[in-house]
């Protein structure tokens, strides 16, 4: 999975945790049609960006956790960034699919997405060994 796909995912998944409500039906719709894409290809997330900005409680909270990542990953000067592994992009595709799957993604998502699955997907973007 590219490194962008990565950052946007599970800023993504984070947002779908931490709503209270339902999506409205048609943006249940699109992350449905996505569910499909991420089948035939884990780097096929479709517009997440375009989805979140359509809906703004989800927007706010996705917006909020890109720049969490951006500052938390933000490295010294002169030093390229580590490559990303990916290994954690397989658990994080899933937690994806069953999540967008479902007819109720923030529901799903809240089930789908493992604990420490985020954190341990944030720490592989930022380049920090993860103990398991």
């Amino acid at each position: 999975m590219k490194p962008n796909n990565i950052i946007t995912l599970t800023a993504f998944l984070t947002a779908l945790t931490q709503l209270d409500e339902p999506l409205p039906d048609n943006i249940q719709t699109q992350l449905n049609d996505i569910s499909k894409a991420l089948i035939v290809d884990p780097d096929n997330i479709g517009k997440l960006d375009a989805i979140a900005e359509s809906y703004p409680p989800l927007d706010k909270v996705y917006q909020t956790e890109l720049t969490r990542i951006e500052k938390t990953g933000e490295r010294t000067k002169g030093l390229p960034p580590l490559p990303l592994p990916t290994e954690p992009t397989a658990e994080l595709t899933n937690a994806a699919f069953n999540a967008f799957s479902n007819n109720n993604s923030v529901s799903a998502a809240k089930i789908a997405v493992k604990p420490n699955l985020l954190q341990k997907v944030r720490d592989f973007i930022h380049g920090r060994t993860v103990n398991d």
